[in-house]
C-alpha cells in the first residue's frame, strides 16, 4: 500500500473538513450580519454590495475551491484502496471529479478576481451573466452544473469504488446519499424548485460530505500503519 497516499488522504481530509467547516461559519456569519439578498437587477446588486461587506462572502468561496481539490486527492488516495474489480469505478470518480473542481473554480475564481475587481474599478458593464448572485447568470449556472451532476457522479461512483468494512460502508452510504442529492438538485435546479435546493445543497450535502470526510480521515490515518 502506498503510505504516500495514504498520508495525502489523511491530510486532505482533515483540510476538507476545515474548509467546509469554515465556509459553514461564513455562510452563518453573512446570515448574520446582512439581510438575506435575493436578485431583481443588476443596479440593486452593485448596491448592496456597495454597502456591505463582501469579506465572508469572498474567504467563503476560497474555502470551495480548497475543499475541492482536497476532494480529488481525496480520490486519488481511494483509489490506491480500491480492489482491482473496483478500480474503474474509482477512475470514473476522479475524471468527474476533475470536472468539478475546474467548474467551481472557474465560477469561484471570477467572483474573487474580475467580478470584484470590475466592481471596484466601477466597469460594470455586461457584468450580469458574470454574477453568481444572478441566479440566472452563465456563471451561476457553471458552478451549479460544477455542484450538482459533477459532484454528483463522482460521489455515486467513489461509493462503488469502496469496500465493505465497517468504515468503508459509512463512507460509501455517505457518497451514495449525497450523490442522488447532487443529481436531484440538478433537475430542482432546472425546474426552479427552490425548497428542494435548500435540502438537498445546503443542509443534505452538509451533513452527507461532513460525515465522509470525518470517516475518510480515521480510514486514512488507519492504513499510514
Amino acid at each position: 500500500m502506498n503510505k504516500t497516499a495514504m498520508r495525502a488522504g489523511y491530510w486532505s481530509a482533515i483540510i476538507a473538513i476545515v474548509a467546509f467547516v469554515a465556509y459553514i461559519i461564513c455562510f452563518i456569519a453573512i446570515l448574520i450580519m446582512e439581510p438575506v439578498f435575493i436578485w431583481t437587477n443588476m443596479e440593486n446588486y452593485l448596491s448592496t454590495v456597495q454597502t456591505s461587506n463582501q469579506f465572508f462572502k469572498h474567504i467563503a468561496m476560497a474555502f470551495m475551491i480548497v475543499f475541492g481539490v482536497c476532494y480529488v486527492i481525496q480520490l486519488c488516495s481511494i483509489e490506491e484502496i480500491a480492489d482491482a474489480s473496483r478500480k474503474y469505478y474509482a477512475l470514473l470518480a476522479e475524471l468527474f471529479g476533475t470536472g468539478f473542481i475546474v467548474l467551481i473554480s472557474i465560477n469561484y475564481f471570477l467572483q474573487i478576481g474580475a467580478v470584484r475587481l470590475q466592481i471596484n474599478a466601477g466597469q460594470t458593464n455586461g457584468l450580469e451573466q458574470f454574477v453568481q448572485g444572478n441566479p440566472l447568470s452563465v456563471t451561476s449556472a457553471i458552478n451549479m452544473l460544477g455542484w450538482t451532476v459533477f459532484f454528483g457522479l463522482s460521489c455515486l461512483f467513489v461509493a462503488f469504488a469502496l469496500g465493505n468494512t465497517r468504515r468503508e460502508k459509512i463512507i460509501k452510504y455517505a457518497f451514495l446519499a449525497n450523490g442522488w442529492m447532487m443529481l436531484v438538485s440538478a433537475i430542482a435546479y432546472i425546474l426552479d424548485i427552490k425548497i428542494i435546493l435548500i435540502l438537498t445543497m445546503y443542509l443534505g450535502m452538509g451533513a452527507a460530505i461532513l460525515t465522509a470526510e470525518i470517516a475518510l480521515c480515521k480510514l486514512f490515518k488507519d492504513l499510514q500503519y
